[in-house]
């Protein structure tokens, strides 16, 4: 038995909507956890939920850390699909990151079969493009919407969520369907920002949450609701491109362990794998559109919480490029750019103010110019001579551009941590940089 543990003392419902856990722990695993208590609050009545199942948003949510750290986890009942599934899908991280421990056992007294029924399909929705196309993709099923307050809106936002819910509310009903809020502690209960610095150098993009965790903790959240709601299949969208895929390159959602997760009769679809983002917007978003004349409202941007989107992060400039080159205008789904935003684009990838020196990101800029076509026809926003440009623009020189302050952020992650907090306490400029990067 390990010296580590982190234990499950009691899960509960409250007020019939809101699962509750009392955690306790072992002094060295304290660190890691800036609570004892989780919580996760539902749109439906959960109240007739046995505890196997009502224990899988908890556990989903710390097996990733009790993974790296080599805790065991106590808990007095689980669902034993899920228990499998874990099993399975531990045997693909320990490959991804041989630097965790992985020496975790899962000590419970009750391992409970559960039989649900499968009658109608759900998908984790945030508005952005990959969710948006995976629900396209899946529309004739008329799966369900599930979205997260807390994991990529902070529960500190409360009247942007409030725009947000109501935007996508509309959409729902739009599409014939029913959109479902969880609101939970799933990015307060961990320290992150310890997680970062002791594993983020292991991680795609030196993030834990991003490069670890987010999968595990959203799809964890869905089993009670998928119960009380009768779902079979859970969709989630896949934020990777197929390029990027074939490398072996781990990460927080993934086909190769998404796929693995399930609990009674439910189990997760892992979405538009074979698709790049470029080939999304063509294949699905423009489809979708001219059917049904519709422009659905895209979330995109994480750098800011006032507006849909702030039209200027590398995600934003990235997404609103690929629109117009499909002859989509972005300012009819939750963008607002004029006729100079080419000029602005063309100056900012020249003087390097791109994020290029992550390969996820030069993966997919690199993908729009692979579509662009010998013959622009389209000028929209006076897109097309940028096109014509940026078609034979040299993309590797930005990936391995000199930027002092960059090269010492990955640097900085391989120090040891003592060493880090050091340099970390007196760095504005370092925690601004960690600070984007856990947040991606």
């Amino acid at each position: 038995m390990s010296t580590k543990y982190i234990r499950i003392d009691e899960t509960w419902v409250k007020n019939n909507q809101t699962v509750v856990s009392k955690l306790s722990f072992s002094n060295n695993v304290k660190k890691y956890l800036q609570s004892s208590l989780f919580f996760a609050k539902y749109d439906v009545n959960i109240q007739k939920i046995n505890s196997s199942i009502l224990n899988i948003p908890v556990v989903a949510e710390i097996i990733p850390l009790a993974w790296a750290i080599g805790a065991d986890i106590f808990v007095k009942e689980l669902d034993k699909t899920f228990m499998r599934s874990l099993d399975n899908i531990r045997a693909v991280m320990e490959k991804w990151y041989p630097q965790f421990s992985f020496s975790t056992n899962i000590h419970t007294e009750n391992c409970v079969t559960n039989k649900s029924s499968n009658e109608r399909n759900a998908m984790l929705f945030s508005g952005g493009l990959d969710s948006t196309c995976s629900y396209i993709e899946c529309e004739n099923k008329k799966p369900i919407l599930i979205m997260i307050w807390g994991a990529d809106i902070p529960l500190t936002e409360k009247e942007f969520w409030e725009k947000i819910k109501q935007n996508y509310t509309r959409f729902a009903e739009a599409e014939n369907t029913k959109l479902y809020v969880i609101k939970s502690n799933i990015r307060q209960l961990l320290n992150e920002k310890k997680l970062t610095r002791e594993f983020g150098r292991f991680c795609p993009g030196n993030s834990w949450w991003g490069g670890v965790q987010h999968g595990f903790a959203s799809l964890g959240l869905c089993a009670p609701i998928a119960i009380e709601e009768r779902v079979g299949d859970i969709f989630i969208a896949s934020s990777f491109p197929p390029s990027l895929l074939k490398t072996g390159k781990p990460y927080g959602s993934h086909p190769l362990i998404d796929n693995k997760l399930s609990w009674a009769n439910t189990r997760i679809i892992h979405q538009g794998a074979n698709l790049s983002r470029q080939e999304k917007i063509r294949h699905l978003l423009k489809g979708h559109i001219e059917s049904s004349k519709r422009y659905p409202l895209l979330r995109v941007c994480f750098a800011q919480f006032r507006e849909l989107n702030c039209g200027k992060c590398e995600k934003c400039l990235r997404t609103i490029t690929g629109l117009i080159l499909e002859d989509i205008d972005p300012n009819k789904c939750g963008f607002n750019i004029n006729k100079d935003f080419f000029i602005s684009l063309k100056n900012y990838l020249l003087k390097g103010r791109s994020n290029l020196y992550f390969k996820d990101e030069f993966e997919m800029w690199n993908d729009i110019q692979r579509h662009i076509p010998k013959k622009l026809f389209s000028n929209m926003y006076n897109s097309k001579a940028f096109f014509e440009w940026f078609r034979d623009f040299d993309l590797s020189e930005k990936i391995n551009m000199k930027n002092p302050r960059y090269w010492l952020f990955f640097i900085l992650n391989t120090l040891p941590e003592s060493i880090r907090k050091i340099i970390v306490r007196f760095s504005v400029g370092y925690n601004r940089m960690l600070k984007r990067n856990y947040t991606r």
